[in-house]
């Protein structure tokens, strides 16, 4: 409870100051308790009061001052009144949001003063996320209004059973073909996808939020406001569904929030639909891109309430805990009041225990799972530009250490409710910062290296189909035993057979006009044979084709082929690599070590480690026999590792068809156990376990690798 008088009354006092007349009032229930939510129509600002607080606001008048609203509540409520240091809180508050009208001529300056402090903070705010911006364009309302009719049947009953059939069925294609999705999505990122990666989110970015848009228009709010945000540099659409926030019912709230994944989702699964059934072409890039960017963006992104996207909204709407993250930080601010400063002032702002778990949950979890968000952004940034890298780290050193080191320092120092334990509050600060740091610099932690590496073996024939057809059978499994000369694989081509039947009728017609020749004794003859002789060798060359068609063992040796059961029937080009036979006890998975990690291996021992295959993302390889090649190296020992094939490595291709890495690199070699066959040229990730070391030593290990690596490439 709120002391009843305070030592900052004066400044109020005698102010008058009411509600702006745009203010409009919406009565909702939350949690099981009526609140008033108060919005200012002009700036589609929101802000909520319980009904004592709401009672009050309804009391202040331009004609009186705070005090005499004050006083006069007082009297007519003594014991629900609120204390002056609530009053000045909830005028605050209110004054923050832009919703009060004044009428003091004597604080005309202090107002202007607050207004430009104000000001100041929101424009530190857009500096402090340049990578975060919003540029308004168009009022979607009107073009609502009109085509109210049209659009809203999209989010009907009849729709959503649509929905769900295209949803079922776009997951049934996705699951049926997941080692096709899992290959293409390889070269997601790649160069000559990133137009249509980017074409494809724009445009399901675009439909998103007009989804929220129409389900906001069919619950009665209004949208005035589209345009253009910069996330990370990258134009996207975005829209300011405020409105809803005024709809009483929370599953309207909910349903408004909800609406853009609802429509990611379903071109998501019409992208799957057209991804399994169309051939590699335009159609097949941009559907399998609307199927990916459409669900993960969905799931990852607009699905996890961690992050203030769509999700957010919705968990905020459905447990009935309106500004979930700010309330969230508040919880944590009064644990470290309560329980590390002393403070029996301090009060909790969940209004139940239910209430307080949720709290204290989200702001523990939102806290971690952003900073971790923070920092990929700034790695991704910073193989963008190592500059915009620098200046985002910067910005992270602002925001997540600077900052709440200003404010702690300015609370400790400032705030009336330490005014009885300020010495318990510095002492324990400082400490728990002590022990922090003290930590960070001394406690080791887990840390391992990671390098790519691909798959060889000393003997091994990779085996290629010698021409064009379609594919009949595949006669061995991967994994079994073959002998030389055994037949592994069988094609067939129609156009073929049918060349060597023409050739055979041209034979039969020929050796019989040559039999005529003979009888008449004719001077065709000569020709005639020599046109036999061509025939002879072009059947030949035919039939050689042919059992070309049929692909037999190399040498004996176990037969590797990559799902090559599912190609069954389709065609085959001249070239392709179908399979390997290869020696099982002869592979080993050879690991490219940049320089920038090498002095992890020269300072450390290490035997052991864990190959993650890029074929098989989901299981790891537990391997012991580990040799570290301490001499430079740049001819990579496969294609596979470079730019060029999709690997990691920075390469050049030489004159003679060899990949060179434009900077020298160090290998380990590892000997795969017997049993475990790959693919010749399979490519994968060695993790090798080093000495633990603590946390700031490791953050600043991978820092000066990262700007290493990034001022080379540059």
């Amino acid at each position: 409870m709120a002391a009843t008088f305070s030592e900052s009354w004066y400044q109020v006092a005698r102010l008058k100051l009411a509600l702006l007349p745009t203010v409009k009032v919406h009565k909702q229930v939350y949690r099981g308790e009526i609140w008033y939510v108060l919005q200012d129509s002009c700036s589609d600002k929101f802000f909520r009061l319980r009904p004592k607080a709401y009672e009050f606001a309804c009391q202040l008048s331009t004609k009186t001052t705070v005090e005499q609203a004050w006083l006069n509540f007082v009297e007519r409520y003594p014991e629900d009144a609120p204390g002056q240091d609530e009053v000045i809180q909830l005028l605050g508050q209110l004054h923050h949001s832009n919703l009060l009208f004044y009428r003091s001529e004597s604080d005309y300056d202090q107002i202007f003063k607050r207004f430009e402090k104000q000001r100041t903070k929101e424009h530190l705010t857009k500096l402090m996320a340049p990578l975060y911006l919003r540029i308004p364009m168009w009022n979607p309302n009107p073009f609502l209004n009109a085509s109210r009719k049209l659009l809203l049947p999209f989010f009907s009953t009849f729709a959503f059973v649509v929905w769900l059939v295209v949803i079922l069925l776009g997951g049934k294609a996705a699951v049926e073909n997941f080692d096709q999705l899992w290959v293409q999505g390889q070269g997601l990122l790649a160069l000559d996808n990133l137009l249509w990666l980017y074409a494809s989110m724009f445009i399901l970015k675009m439909f998103h939020e007009m989804g929220h848009a129409i389900v906001c228009k069919k619950y009665g709010g209004d949208v005035h406001t589209m345009g253009i945000m910069f996330i990370v540099f990258t134009p996207l659409p975005y829209m300011d569904a405020s409105a809803s926030w005024a709809m009483r019912n929370r599953w309207h709230r909910a349903m408004v929030g909800s609406a853009g994944m609802y429509v990611e989702l379903f071109f998501a699964a019409v992208g799957a639909v057209i991804w399994a059934n169309t051939a590699e072409g335009t159609l097949n890039s941009l559907a399998f891109n609307i199927m990916v960017i459409g669900s993960i963006s969905s799931i990852l992104f607009n699905g996890n309430p961690l992050l203030r996207f769509d999700a957010y909204y919705i968990l905020s709407d459905i447990i009935d805990i309106p500004n979930l993250y700010q309330k969230a930080n508040q919880q944590w601010q009064f644990y470290f009041d309560k329980f590390m400063l002393g403070t029996y002032k301090a009060e909790s702002p969940a209004l139940s225990g239910s209430e307080g778990v949720w709290l204290t949950s989200y702001g523990l979890l939102s806290y971690i799972y952003r900073f971790f968000i923070m920092l990929v952004i700034m790695v991704y940034v910073t193989g963008i530009w190592v500059g915009l890298g620098i200046i985002m780290g910067i910005i992270m050193l602002f925001i997540w250490l600077l900052i709440p080191l200003k404010k702690l320092f300015t609370y400790l120092m400032t705030s009336p409710k330490l005014q009885a334990n300020r010495p318990r509050a510095w002492l324990t600060s400082m400490s728990a910062l002590a022990l922090l740091f003290g930590a960070m610099a001394t406690v080791p932690l887990p840390y391992s290296m990671k390098a790519p590496g691909v798959v060889l073996s000393a003997n091994a024939a990779i085996v290629y189909s010698a021409n064009s057809g379609q594919l009949i059978e595949v006669a061995v499994k991967s994994g079994d035993w073959v002998t030389e000369g055994q037949l592994l694989i069988r094609m067939r081509d129609d156009e073929l057979i049918q060349d060597i039947r023409i050739v055979e009728a041209q034979q039969a017609e020929t050796e019989w006009m040559i039999r005529q020749a003979l009888q008449r004794s004719s001077g065709d003859l000569a020709a005639l044979q020599t046109r036999m002789a061509f025939l002879n060798q072009r059947l030949e060359e035919l039939r050689d084709r042919e059992d070309k068609l049929l692909l037999r063992a190399p040498h004996d040796g176990v037969w590797v082929s990559d799902n090559l059961h599912e190609r069954v029937n389709s065609i085959v080009s001249r070239g392709d690599a179908l399979g390997q036979v290869s020696q099982p006890h002869e592979q080993r998975f050879i690991v490219v070590v940049t320089q920038e990690q090498v002095a992890n291996l020269f300072r450390e021992e290490f035997e052991s480690g864990t190959i993650r295959f890029r074929s098989q993302a989901l299981a790891d390889l537990a391997v012991d026999q580990l040799q570290f090649i301490p001499f430079q190296r740049q001819l990579l020992p496969s294609p596979a590792l470079g730019w060029d094939g999709g690997g990691p490595i920075m390469s050049r291709a030489n004159a003679d068809g060899t990949i060179q890495s434009i900077e020298p690199f160090f290998e380990v070699h590892v000997s795969l156990p017997p049993d475990f066959v790959q693919f010749e040229g399979q490519t994968g990730v060695l993790k090798i376990a080093l000495n633990w070391q603590p946390l700031y030593w490791q953050a600043k290990q991978f820092t000066l690798q990262l700007l290493q690596q990034r001022f080379k490439q540059g």
